[in-house]
């Protein structure tokens, strides 16, 4: 089954969408058509209900990447290339790095928030416009892991 393509935007700056810069992932404001591609997603769970565990995945090219937790850089939010990936061990911790939960945001029930299944006390989140996987539990802490599915801001295949 194909998987779905969509966009994230941050609940508390929703003029923000989560942006695969290059290698790290922040939120920001699309401006360009390559911000749009940037800013599109796949779920490679089985579908995109609350309780799932799958992995974000960029929909357009370069295809292959997922969004990572980079423990080596402060749990900061990495896009990963994990396609061919030959070292079964390597391949693991990418996977095993890379896997969320979908939960319903505590802030916005009707939200979606990801938990990380390696780190379960960590949710992907924004600070200073930059994401990691972190423990919330403040209400600003919980707004910013607060994200809305959205439509695809790149309509490509």
């Amino acid at each position: 089954m194909a998987a779905s393509r969509f966009s994230l935007f941050s609940n508390n700056f929703p003029e923000f969408f989560v942006i695969d810069h290059g290698g790290l992932v922040d939120i920001a404001k699309i401006e360009t058509d390559a911000d749009r591609a940037d800013a599109t997603f796949t779920w490679d769970g089985p579908n995109l209900d609350f309780g799932v565990k799958g992995r974000l995945l960029r929909a357009a090219p370069p295809l292959g990447f997922c969004l990572r937790i980079a423990t080596f850089d402060d749990f900061r939010i990495h896009s990963k290339f994990f396609e061919g990936i030959e070292d079964p061990a390597v391949a693991a911790e990418v996977r095993e790095d890379s896997t969320f939960v979908l939960e319903r945001a505590e802030i916005d029930p009707n939200q979606a928030s990801f938990r990380s299944v390696k780190f379960p006390d960590r949710f992907i989140r924004h600070r200073d416009f930059q994401l990691f996987a972190e423990p919330v539990s403040a209400p600003d802490e919980l707004q910013s892991a607060c994200f809305r599915i959205d439509s695809p801001l790149d309509q490509g295949q």
